[in-house]
């Protein structure tokens, strides 16, 4: 059935015009009698027999606060231009403004409704497959963000856009010159003839330099055009080999060195010889030392049950890759993903941080051809020739951070997240996704196995794998052969008072560090705070001196020709005042709580030998800087590395024989209830950075009291019995895995109106849960754990429910009711948050 328009004196026949679809209307005369008769009658619906038009739609994402997709109609003239990935401008709202859009999907659809057109389109790049467009909009629903911003995350402008340059042409105009051609300008003329032939690719079969081009130019004998065409794609790159380190340079599983590695990179990186990836699939690279290590009982098993899954009917599924650190998780990657290549299929490896894992993608690169790395500090030409190579199904192997999730890959056979458990995998900004939550999701729809491996996972994967009938559990029990896990000791370094004492390094660690370098090994310290002094504080009233923008308390940092203070959250710095910030104490500022600096200063003091290395975001600025430090670490080139956080993961080192972590309890005072979770991976993590290769090996945990259970439970490398109790508190507490939890922001740079903002959403949210599910909790409104930041006041609602279904139940509901927006300079929207801080 379609409907006619109510046009005066008019008889609709029920046709519908070949050409452009549209109803046809003839106008006639009508009698009197007949006139009088029809005007009761309002013609709005008349329905009819006929052939119903169709006509092309477009699906945009708009560039509005909305969760929802608009419809447009294409244009005749756009037809080619608009496809999905398109850039386009479309009128949006009754004003008819022009706003910034991105097409998801265009199809053929009956004219049904009256459609807006789309203005613009920028000609799109076909690398958005039906199971990535499906993936962005349950992402966009999943996380309540816009499609704009979920699509636009999946596909930068930068690297959607069809990138164009200016080619210049040139023809032979027929005239003469006025004396006899030069040869140089006869060998130009017949290289053109009568064709018409790029500039540069005329100049180059002539022989000639661009003074000949230019002479003929004048005479008039030539003439040029500049077209604008599309720039063709550009080189992907891979590091250039890198030589092995003389006896230090081992595969990483234990076996004998390997050969030169060829490892990806990009801007920021380290230097790489540029090379095109072949269009066909290349020759199988030479084997390794690692391909003829022989694997555990627990990587053969898993190897077993990762291929069945594959080979089978039900080939999504969800492995949870749980072992020991040093039990060989990365070869049984490699050797899954090298089977899912043999089958013509593709494989995307999640990493936590590019910069934390240099030595995983030299080791993938060593073993595979064509890899391809994906990370936020690539240029914008880098990363569009990367995707390109990537949707043209040249890359066997994507290697990124969390932004990889979303590779075009045409052929998907696999997903592998590596230390799944790490909160560096949670998008920091809108839409604010969890990479192995979007993985998980992905192999679901595309239909392929899901790797997640961890030594610690998180308590959610935990959950999962026990509860979840799509989660398999495999467990690595041992390390590899020739590998050891560490002695762990427990030092607390406090007095007989339970005063903390004077040292930050305690007699116990001195000693063994004393042992370790005279033996000739290598050891690895442990202090996860920045600066020289966590904060200074009046010694006469106890004042604080805090950043003006956030209220944090600024960190004292020590530099050779520099005393500054800096805030770890916003970035702000000032200068170190003389005097208490009261002008009516004046007292005296001293340096309380001692990091890393400072430890950095009492180590070099106390082994003067000692070649040190310390690595942290004030040292390693550059990424360059990270993989030389690493470079220089493995070769020998220092004996003590110093690092924050940045040292515990990732990193196999062959002579490391002494671990030490200091004030391994200090984070235990945030007040998150992941605090003990984050401890204990953090503890785990690093111990098992030692103890790699042959021959006994120690890790010293220094606390400043007795060991809370976290603790305990992470000297004991007893991940399950941790798991088991801290289930049972967050079951109490009714917290995640245990419940969904939504965290929404309201800031303002007026207190006042943050309050009143996030007091009004509470309200509303708890009226309508009631309504939903008995058991979704709405908390009170209260101030952020960190209350103001950059300048702006903060309240939070956390919304809590038994299962995700009810809670985005709720969120829809305030959705689809179209509530004004809380009335804030910045609202949040966090889903799954990984940070309550």
């Amino acid at each position: 059935m379609s409907l006619a328009l109510p046009l005066r004196n008019c008889v609709y026949y029920g046709n519908v015009s070949s050409t452009t679809g549209w109803p046809i209307i003839r106008r006639t005369k009508m009698t009197e009698n007949e006139n009088t008769q029809r005007q009761p009658r309002q013609l709005w619906l008349v329905p009819f027999e006929g052939r119903t038009g169709h006509h092309l739609v477009a699906d945009v994402a708009v560039k509005v606060p909305t969760t929802r997709l608009y419809s447009y109609a294409v244009p005749e003239a756009l037809t080619e231009a608009v496809c999905a990935g398109a850039a386009v401008r479309v009128p949006y709202g009754r004003s008819q403004r022009v706003v910034d859009g991105f097409c998801v999907r265009v199809s053929q659809r009956p004219w049904d409704q009256t459609r807006k057109s789309i203005l613009q389109a920028e000609s799109g790049l076909q690398w958005l497959s039906e199971p990535l467009i499906e993936l962005g909009l349950w992402v966009s629903d999943y996380y309540a963000c816009s499609p704009w911003k979920t699509f636009t995350a999946m596909l930068p402008a930068a690297a959607r856009k069809q990138r164009l340059r200016n080619v210049t042409y040139v023809r032979a105009t027929g005239r003469q010159l006025p004396k006899k051609p030069t040869p140089k300008q006869a060998a130009l003329l017949a290289a053109i003839g009568d064709a018409e032939l790029r500039r540069d690719e005329a100049i180059k079969r002539a022989g000639v330099s661009p003074a000949v081009f230019n002479r003929l130019r004048r005479h008039g004998v030539l003439e040029c055009e500049v077209r604008r065409e599309p720039l063709p794609p550009g080189p992907v790159t891979l590091t250039e080999p890198v030589e092995p380190a003389g006896e230090h340079q081992h595969s990483g599983w234990g076996g004998p060195p390997c050969p030169p590695v060829r490892s990806a990179g990009g801007r920021g990186g380290p230097p790489h010889r540029v090379t095109h990836f072949p269009d066909a699939h290349p020759e199988p690279m030479g084997e390794c030392a690692e391909d003829r290590f022989e694997l555990t009982a627990g990587q053969q098993s898993a190897l077993g049950r990762i291929r069945a899954a594959r080979d089978g009917q039900d080939v999504f599924r969800v492995f949870l890759l749980f072992g020991v650190p040093g039990s060989g998780k990365t070869e049984v990657y490699i050797r899954t993903m090298r089977a899912v290549i043999h089958a013509g299929r593709q494989a995307i490896l999640l990493i936590p941080e590019i910069a934390l894992a240099t030595q995983v993608v030299e080791r993938l690169s060593r073993r595979f051809e064509r890899v391809a790395v994906l990370h936020s500090q690539l240029s914008a030409r880098m990363r569009h020739d990367t995707l390109a190579a990537i949707a043209a199904g040249k890359v066997d192997v994507v290697i990124g951070t969390r932004t990889a999730v979303f590779a075009p890959c045409p052929r998907l056979g696999l997903l592998v997240v590596d230390e799944e458990q790490e909160s560096s995998f949670k998008n920091l900004a809108a839409p604010y996704y969890h990479a192995r939550d979007v993985a998980i999701k992905r192999g679901q729809l595309e239909g392929v196995p899901v790797v997640l491996g961890s030594a610690t996972p998180a308590l959610e994967t935990w959950y999962n794998a026990q509860h979840r009938p799509h989660f398999e559990l495999v467990r690595l029990p041992e390390r590899v052969p020739g590998a050891k896990l560490p002695r762990v000791s427990l030092v607390v370094s406090s007095d007989r008072e339970g005063r903390q004492a004077a040292m930050i390094l305690s007699p116990e660690l001195h000693d063994q560090l004393a042992q370790t370098l005279a033996d000739g090994q290598q050891a690895i310290i442990l202090h996860n705070r920045r600066g020289y002094a966590v904060y200074l504080r009046c010694a006469s009233c106890g004042l604080m001196v805090s950043c003006l923008r956030c209220g944090c308390h600024l960190v004292y940092h020590q530099y050779r020709t520099e005393r500054v203070m800096k805030c770890h959250r916003c970035g702000a710095r000032a200068a170190v005042p003389p005097r208490c910030l009261d002008d009516t104490c004046g007292g005296r500022l001293e340096r309380t709580g001692r990091a890393i600096q400072h430890l950095e200063e009492v180590l070099r003091r106390s082994f003067p030998k000692a070649r040190l290395l310390r690595l942290d975001s004030d040292t390693m600025r550059r990424r360059d800087d990270y993989r030389h430090a690493l470079a220089g670490f493995e070769a020998g080139e220092a004996d003590i590395m110093l690092g924050t956080q940045m040292v515990a993961k990732g990193l196999d080192f062959p002579r490391v024989r002494l671990v030490g972590v200091i004030e391994a309890d200090a984070m235990l005072s945030l007040p998150d209830f992941r605090a003990g979770e984050r401890v204990f991976q953090l503890i785990v993590q690093v111990v098992g950075r030692a103890g790699r290769r042959e021959g006994t090996s120690l890790a010293l945990v220094q606390t400043a009291a007795r060991p809370a259970p976290a603790i305990r439970h992470a000297l004991r490398m007893d991940y399950e019995t941790f798991a088991g109790g801290e289930l049972e508190q967050r079951q109490r507490l009714f917290y995640p895995p245990l419940a969904r939890l939504v965290r929404l922001i309201c800031a303002d740079s007026r207190a006042g109106r943050a309050r009143e903002a996030a007091e009004h959403l509470a309200e509303v949210l708890r009226d309508r849960a009631t309504r939903i599910h008995a058991g979704l909790r709405v908390d009170a409104a209260e101030p952020c754990i960190v209350p103001r930041l950059r300048e702006m006041l903060r309240y939070q609602v956390l919304v809590r429910g038994p299962r995700a279904a009810c809670v985005h139940t709720l969120l829809h509901e305030i959705a689809a009711e179209k509530l004004p927006r809380p009335a804030v300079q910045r609202f949040t929207i966090d889903v799954d948050p990984v940070d309550l801080l």
